[in-house]
């Protein structure tokens, strides 16, 4: 076991390739700190989906991986995949059970676990997030934003320390999208590290504490959101846009400067903007 202050997870030029000649990662060196709530950016190829089947342990590329301190090897590999639960971005590619309830009790029953203690684990988590009045229903009939919950249980059920979600909010209703971070909401009060891959600048501005910018396999950026979405450099390098509450943010202290305006206290949410434009 690590030290208390030392990071949860540590990649150390991390290279991976799928030809064995053009690289898709390159020289990654992350350190993962317990209860972080991380988003990764990045366009579509930057290798965000790649990073996080390394984490995972399902790609192995060079470079080394660190778990609580531990070097991994081909003999704690699974201490890794235990440590680390992924949840993709398409549910139907990660869902194998015939009912909501042998999808998520799925990995338990692997671990050859008493029945009774599967069945109170499993119960736990769908009344949790809401599923258990599906749990005898097939995942196939369920909507794209129910069967997202039912992939994120399956793997929550499992109790790892660091959840890696792919693109989560991708195709959600407002509906769906709302559950979902009531759901971050209650891991995060749980204790878990939680690294989000994303398209959504506004919901990395809201949510994240730290966000890691990927272009072309390399990290360009490591930093705050403030920092990130006040880079002009950065938003241009990785072709992303600014958080509207950002952009409305800067158009009144434009409008109306000498309000005493900080980027660290700028609003990240409607609340806070609500808050912050009553006051000015």
């Amino acid at each position: 076991m690590a030290e208390e202050n030392s990071p949860i997870l540590e990649i150390k030029d991390l290279n991976y390739s799928y030809d064995n000649k053009n690289n898709v990662l390159n020289n990654i060196n992350l350190k993962i700190n317990k209860s972080e709530k991380i988003a990764v950016l990045g366009s579509n190829g930057a290798g965000k989906s790649t990073l996080f089947l390394n984490i995972n342990g399902v790609y192995k590329g060079s470079g080394d991986i660190y778990l609580y301190g531990n070097k991994i090897t081909k003999k704690t590999l699974n201490q890794l995949r235990k440590c680390t639960g992924y949840v993709f971005q398409e549910p139907d590619s990660q869902i194998v059970g015939s009912t909501v309830f042998s999808e998520v009790s799925f990995g338990l029953s692997n671990l050859k676990l008493p029945a009774n203690e599967i069945k109170e684990k499993t119960t736990n988590v769908l009344k949790k997030m809401g599923l258990y009045h599906y749990k005898d229903r097939p995942p196939h009939y369920l909507s794209g934003g129910e069967k997202k919950r039912v992939a994120t249980a399956g793997v929550v059920v499992m109790q790892p320390d660091i959840i890696l979600f792919d693109e989560p909010m991708a195709s959600l209703d407002p509906g769906n999208l709302a559950i979902f971070e009531n759901i971050l909401s209650w891991l995060e009060a749980e204790g878990k590290t939680i690294i989000i891959s994303t398209h959504n600048a506004d919901f990395a501005y809201k949510w994240a504490e730290r966000i890691i910018v990927l272009n072309s396999g390399s990290i360009i950026a490591d930093d705050t959101p403030i920092k990130i979405f006040t880079s002009d450099k950065i938003l241009k390098t990785a072709n992303l846009r600014k958080p509207v509450f950002l952009q409305i943010y800067e158009i009144i202290k434009e409008k109306y400067p000498g309000g005493g305006y900080n980027y660290n206290k700028a609003p990240r949410c409607i609340n806070e903007f609500t808050e912050w434009f009553n006051h000015l």
